[in-house]
């Protein structure tokens, strides 16, 4: 599960960085340093962004990586299926 997964199937708009944590299930001994420095390096790549209440969100730019990635397990799947 990615960062941006989390954040698209949240229930809410936006997580912070310990529920994203939380909700990823990251190992006990990864900090919350480790999470935020993942969240800088998707915000930098415009795929996040940061609220103003410290909370982050997808952009559209996050959702349309999602959707492309999405495609390409799609046609993967189909490329399995060819070589039977």
């Amino acid at each position: 599960v990615t960062i941006l997964a989390t954040l698209r199937d949240a229930d809410a708009a936006s997580l912070s960085a310990s529920e994203i944590r939380t909700d990823m299930q990251y190992p006990e001994n990864d900090s919350i340093e480790t999470v935020a420095h993942h969240l800088e390096l998707l915000d930098d790549a415009g795929l996040i962004k940061q609220l103003v209440n410290g909370n982050w969100r997808l952009t559209w730019k996050g959702y349309d990586a999602l959707d492309q990635e999405d495609d390409d397990d799609d046609d993967l799947d189909g490329a399995y299926l060819d070589e039977e």
